[in-house]
């Protein structure tokens, strides 16, 4: 039995008229007749009776059309979801992100896709530059929000989104507070905190180079696996952190955010994803570019895991 036969049968039956079926159908009639006849002889059932001038369902015939109805339902579903996902316009797509992404860049992206490709599933995660490599070069992570520069790989495109200035995070009682910018020279006493290299390797490194460039080898109380806890310890009076401008929007109380004078550092958030082929929903993400939109105040929320 094919679904071909089916939709002949729900024709035949919708229409209780062999000649005005095999109209809808594009078929003769006497072709029409003998596949209805072939089906119920495969059923071993009769689901028609006829006559010259009438036909009519019988009990076992009405409950065939139930069911024929809702598998020809079920196979047209089928068809329109493949042809969705093939088109990439539903489906899933695994976003990576590191925290200062979450300021604006990330739910802005997220509005303008959602707004373009409501039947995506978008599943989130915070993720560091080192993990986001290692899940797109494996593929269990489609595109991420990370640092730049990343470590270097064949299978990885990287590209420029965003830049912002680093500031420091300064304990409110301390006496550096009071100023607007402070040089990275004048932090050669300090008790720093710095991202733990083991965690972020090249942010790690950008900051020590930002001192070693100042004149001095940094002082280093405490290492830490994000920018909200060096931006906690620093509430706490335990040293002088580095965050992007963005940090500010977190509410913290007790520290001061102070420009760095001169040269400063700078933090630079870049789009990650795999360079070798990739599914149609990521090609739709990337060909739409959302982060370079700007949906408006009023743009629906995004649906998220």
């Amino acid at each position: 039995m094919e679904l071909r036969h089916l939709r002949y049968y729900v024709t035949v039956a919708e229409e209780l008229h062999f000649r005005r079926a095999a109209e809808r159908l594009h078929i003769v009639q006497p072709a029409l007749s003998k596949q209805i006849s072939a089906l119920e002889k495969e059923l071993g059932v009769v689901l028609l009776e006829r006559d010259r001038r009438h036909v009519s369902l019988t009990e076992a015939g009405q409950v065939f059309l139930d069911e024929a109805l809702e598998v020809l339902a079920q196979a047209d579903g089928a068809v329109t979801r493949a042809r969705d996902v093939g088109r990439g316009e539903v489906g899933r797509l695994d976003i990576g992100f590191i925290q200062p992404a979450l300021a604006d860049l990330l739910p802005r992206t997220i509005r303008v896709f959602r707004q373009h490709y409501p039947g995506v599933r978008l599943t989130l995660g915070e993720a560091t530059s080192r993990t986001a490599v290692e899940r797109i070069v494996s593929r269990s992570m489609h595109f991420a929000f990370t640092r730049l520069p990343a470590e270097v790989r064949p299978e990885l495109s990287t590209e420029v989104v965003s830049e912002e200035p680093v500031l420091l995070v300064v304990p409110k009682s301390h006496a550096l507070a009071a100023r607007e910018s402070v040089p990275i020279a004048d932090l050669v006493d300090e008790d720093l905190i710095l991202i733990d290299r083991k965690v972020e390797p090249e942010l790690h490194d950008y900051y020590v180079s930002a001192c070693n460039t100042a004149g001095f080898s940094p002082r280093v109380a405490h290492e830490v696996n994000s920018t909200s806890v060096a931006i906690g310890l620093a509430a706490g009076g335990l040293g002088i952190g580095f965050a992007p401008s963005s940090a500010r929007l977190a509410a913290q109380h007790n520290v001061a955010y102070l420009r760095i004078a001169g040269d400063a550092p700078k933090l630079t958030i870049g789009a990650m994803y795999h360079s070798g082929p990739r599914p149609t929903v990521l090609e739709n993400f990337l060909k739409l570019r959302p982060w370079d939109h700007d949906p408006g105040p009023d743009a629906p929320g995004p649906a998220v895991t």
